[in-house]
């Protein structure tokens, strides 16, 4: 896969683009799905980071797509979110999907 340092900033990409509030909840996600392997190889890691999958912060983990809530009352367009394809969470994938979009987006 490449070496530490690489394999070291990959990861950190990856955790600095996911849909986690914290990198500690990020490592603590990754750590969960590395559970009962023994001495992790970095390329496992990295492997782990692409695969965990946090609840969307756009939809609440709903799938939904709504543009705001007025008086208890969801409005909007609705359908799938956009951000997650109507999953409701996302992985390394999606988050590298949206990263581009919002770039492409982003006015200079």
């Amino acid at each position: 896969m490449g070496n530490h340092d690489e394999l070291r900033k990959l990861y950190k990409k990856i955790r600095a683009r996911s849909q986690a509030r914290t990198p500690a909840e990020f490592d603590a996600a990754v750590l969960k799905a590395l559970e009962g392997k023994v001495n992790p190889t970095p390329g496992e890691y990295v492997a782990a980071a692409q695969r965990v999958r946090l609840k969307c912060r756009r939809c609440s983990g709903t799938g939904a797509f709504i543009t705001y809530v007025e008086n208890g009352i969801p409005k909007g367009p609705g359908g799938p979110c956009y951000r997650c394809a109507g999953k409701g969470v996302q992985d390394d994938a999606d988050a590298r999907r949206n990263y581009g979009a919002d770039m492409h987006q982003r006015v200079y």
